[in-house]
């Protein structure tokens, strides 16, 4: 009769064992599942500063007569409420196509304006700058904890050896 007496509450024991092996397990997926939203967010901020920038440079491509205007004018940082009237019509009916009242400094001012102004609600940074190590004009887009400006782009790139600093939140895209 000894023995049955000496493993009372073994099983409750095993029970409780069983239950600190799954909580960790759950704790785990927990930690898991947060870096996977983190990782989602990241993804998710990195599409859309690819998006502004590949904006930007098609802007940039269409208005190449005012394309060193560009680079002024975003790194001013000025607010411009410019805007091109579209009051010139060429066509009839739905082929009609609204033509820009306004020259290639103005457009330029526009496009900055209309970018700038998405890239602040979306908490994103532009400059635009000579590329590290090239003759090519950058665009470069910062968010988060990244800080770059007009005349400092070093938390993306290091200057020295024109390489691409690692767990930085930038992008940079070479233009023109």
């Amino acid at each position: 009769m000894s023995g049955l007496y000496a493993q009372k509450g073994v099983g409750l024991m095993e029970v409780l064992v069983a239950l600190v092996i799954l909580a960790i397990g759950v704790l785990g997926f927990s930690a898991l599942q947060l870096k996977g939203i983190e990782a989602a967010q990241e993804a998710n901020e990195q599409a859309i500063a690819v998006n502004l920038a590949r904006d930007l440079a098609e802007r940039m491509r269409v208005n190449r007569s005012a394309l060193s205007q560009y680079a002024t004018f975003i790194n001013s940082k000025e607010e411009d409420e410019s805007s091109c009237t579209s009051t010139n019509s060429v066509g009839t009916g739905a082929a009609s196509v609204q033509i820009p009242n306004c020259n290639a400094n103005t457009m330029a001012k526009h496009d900055v304006s209309e970018i700038t102004l998405r890239a602040k609600e979306l908490g994103q940074t532009l400059v635009v700058r000579r590329c590290v190590k090239s003759n090519l004009s950058c665009i470069y887009v910062a968010w988060g904890n990244t800080t770059i400006s007009a005349t400092d782009v070093s938390a993306c790139v290091n200057e020295a050896t024109g390489t691409y600093r690692s767990n930085t939140q930038c992008l940079v895209l070479e233009a023109y």
